[in-house]
């Protein structure tokens, strides 16, 4: 479609298919609209950039949270091993709990027959 005053050129220039000069900006773009891009490019650089420090912060994190990971595993062992300790020296006080009861009670055995021998 042509308008009144336009040439064949300015039609083929004006619907993209004569590309042979480039991308060129009109003069019918408004200050407005160039205001309007330019305040969109700066945002989505400030966008990337505000997500780019958020991920940083929390590779950061997790990798403090690594090392609390790692830490708490080797505590976690230190107190099994602890746990397997206590459980043996509970076996080992039982075990002197029935051999004293045995005793007493063979001593007491022995105490009543010296009596009864005398």
């Amino acid at each position: 479609m042509t308008f009144p005053n336009e040439s064949v050129d300015d039609t083929r220039e004006r619907d993209g298919k004569c590309r042979a000069d480039g991308w060129r900006l009109d003069r019918r773009v408004g200050v407005q609209a160039l205001t309007a891009a330019a305040t969109a490019f700066a945002g989505a650089v400030m966008l990337a950039a505000t997500v780019q420090a958020r991920l940083d912060a929390m590779e950061a994190r997790a990798a403090a949270l690594d090392g609390d990971v790692r830490s708490a595993r080797e505590t976690a062992v230190c107190v099994a091993r602890m746990d397997e300790r206590l459980a043996a020296v509970q076996r080992a006080l039982e075990e002197m709990r029935t051999d004293l009861r045995h005793l007493r009670a063979e001593a007491r055995v022995s105490a009543v027959v010296e009596k009864e021998a005398r």
